[in-house]
């Protein structure tokens, strides 16, 4: 059996991945492992091969991002061990089984492992549905009204704030867009205002 390399290139956003990922392919003899999309837009290309080839394709492929500035950071395992290697396979219909019968919460995610179209639309459906259910039943009572409270949320939480709130200052579009920053400032804006009328 023969030990692959691993060169791993974390980016932000899916247009530098593509990018990473094509001029590592042209570059060099290496294979595309794998796009790993987390939390937060970050995503991880893997890339497999002997070690010259991986890191000249890692090399290539941070060069064709400079422009982009999206590079997070970048890392070669040279003659990676076999229990690694296990490590970063895609999930098998047998592992799935395993997690969910130990965390059965985790479906959602297990599920949207390497298929980021489907992720990304049922993000957003959720948000949809999530925002039609918190309008029927947001009160002013379950707000959040602390400055350092709310700076203490997830930003998925604030959105759904911000919609409950029926917000006037931020369209649907920039709410749904918004960072946490700027939905914290709206939010508290807004509660200025109502307190003032």
């Amino acid at each position: 059996m023969t030990v692959e390399s691993l060169g791993m290139i974390e980016v932000k956003g899916f247009l530098g991945a593509v990018v990473v990922a094509d001029a590592a392919l042209k570059a060099a003899e290496v294979d595309l492992r794998d796009l790993r999309i987390t939390r937060g837009g970050l995503v991880t290309v893997l890339l497999t091969g002997d070690v010259a080839a991986v890191n000249a394709g890692v090399d290539a492929g941070i060069a064709s991002i400079d422009q982009f500035d999206c590079l997070i950071s970048e890392h070669v395992i040279a003659r990676m061990d076999g229990q690694t290697n296990a490590m970063v396979q895609s999930p098998t219909p047998e592992l799935k089984k395993v997690v969910m019968s130990k965390f059965p919460e985790s479906k959602q995610e297990i599920d949207n492992i390497n298929s980021p179209k489907t992720e990304a639309s049922h993000d957003s459906d959720s948000l949809v549905e999530s925002h039609v259910a918190i309008e029927s039943v947001g009160s002013q009572e379950n707000w959040v009204t602390d400055r350092g409270a709310l700076e203490q949320m997830r930003v998925v939480d604030l959105r759904k704030q911000a919609y409950r709130m029926n917000i006037q200052t931020l369209t649907k579009k920039q709410i749904k867009m918004g960072t946490k920053r700027t939905l914290v400032q709206a939010i508290l804006d807004d509660l200025q205002r109502r307190n003032e009328s």
